[in-house]
């Protein structure tokens, strides 16, 4: 028997899968912006503290990347009422659950580019008479950021991906709103492609405006800049919170 795809099936419900992607967007966007905050925090702490007193931090890092992401958020949704005694709501709990994910592996990754700055530039600004702050704000952030960009970039993308588990909760994102489609018209094939494609546009989304920043800080990966030029430019810059163009 000749198999016949069916797709006016999944156009008749396509409001559906609409409000799911309208949850799957709420949710990735505030695991994005909430786990860029974790991120950023643990990164310092592991940078600016002894290592003895960065191993909490550090157990948090590896449990939260060494264990499946569908264990956290069934974990932190069921046990911890359990645990602590208070109740969380439903988007609430997924969004801890999937921001202490994306939060352990983006502290790697702020961590990484933080470290990655020219230590000789950062010496030059204290020599200047910058302060600490300063110095972050302004030499470290604008030199380390194009070299996160990609990295932070992968990450949003497996948080767009990471969404779908919340489906095994009762979530109404767009996994689940597809489930719903295949429950009522036993029609799996059509529905989950429809279903990936439209991941693959938002995480392809996420990946061009991604670029887009990569490309707005491309400025210090000019390799045809002496490194006169450059140290010219971050000093400007220490000065105004404005873009200098191109150098």
């Amino acid at each position: 028997m000749e198999f016949e795809f069916r797709f006016d099936i999944v156009w008749n419900n396509l409001s559906l899968l609409l409000e799911g992607v309208q949850t799957t967007i709420i949710l990735s966007l505030l695991t994005m912006v909430l786990g860029t905050i974790i991120g950023l925090f643990v990164a310092i702490i592991r940078l600016r503290v002894k290592r003895l007193y960065a191993i909490p931090f550090i157990i948090y890092v590896e449990v939260f990347r060494g264990t499946p992401g569908l264990i956290q958020i069934v974990w932190i949704y069921y046990c911890l009422p359990i645990v602590t005694g208070f109740q969380l709501g439903e988007l609430t709990s997924l969004v801890i659950a999937m921001a202490l994910n994306v939060g352990a592996y983006l502290s790697e990754v702020f961590r990484a580019g933080i470290q990655g700055v020219d230590k000789g530039h950062i010496e030059a600004a204290a020599a200047l008479g910058f302060q600490p702050g300063q110095i972050t704000r302004r030499v470290v952030v604008p030199q380390a950021a194009y070299r996160m960009i990609p990295a932070i970039g992968n990450v949003f993308v497996s948080a767009i991906k990471l969404s779908s588990l919340c489906s095994v909760l009762g979530m109404a994102e767009l996994m689940y709103q597809g489930q719903i489609i295949i429950a009522n018209f036993f029609r799996p094939i059509e529905v989950f492609t429809v279903v990936a494609f439209i991941y693959l546009i938002m995480a392809y989304s996420t990946s061009l405006f991604m670029m887009y920043l990569e490309w707005k800080f491309a400025w210090v990966r000019r390799s045809d800049n002496s490194f006169w030029e450059k140290f010219k430019y971050i000093s400007r810059a220490a000065f105004s919170l404005k873009p200098q163009g191109d150098i």
